[in-house]
């Protein structure tokens, strides 16, 4: 018998199989410009969270620390340090300095995304306009 469907090794399962390229290259553009609705996107964030969370009350043996840290160690990239970011708040005009551009967003209740996406908006626009009317957000990079 040379069966052309249902040829998994395991019936009922796809463990075992292995696809072609050709059909890999088919479900990859079949896959292309799909959209997840907000519904959808907010249960895939809530299956890894809390009790989900395959990790939750594991901690890392000691070889696995340990390997961690030799990697972090031998790193050849050294880590972008920090950038900070000097926030101005126009109605009860104080300027606070933070140290990360995650801190400021935190503080003024933003996205870090939005932060560097105005620093590039008005690097081509030539303007420093207040974001959210009230904070005028300057980094200050090193």
């Amino acid at each position: 018998m040379k069966p052309e469907y249902n040829i998994n090794p395991i019936a009922g399962n796809i463990e075992g199989y292995k696809h072609s390229i050709e059909s890999k290259e088919k479900i990859r553009i079949a896959s292309l410009g799909r959209k997840h609705t907000e519904a959808v996107k907010q249960i895939m964030s809530n299956s890894c969270k809390w009790v989900n969370n395959p990790f939750l009350g594991k901690i890392h043996s000691n070889k696995s620390s340990a390997l961690i840290k030799a990697a972090t160690l031998n790193r050849k990239s050294v880590p972008i340090s920090s950038i900070e970011v000097e926030v101005i708040d126009l109605y009860i005009n104080i300027t606070t300095v933070y140290k990360s551009i995650h801190k400021a967003a935190i503080a003024i209740n933003s996205e870090i995304k939005t932060i560097l996406r105005r620093e590039k908006d008005q690097k081509e626009k030539g303007i420093n306009t207040p974001y959210k009317k009230q904070y005028m957000i300057n980094k200050k990079r090193k």
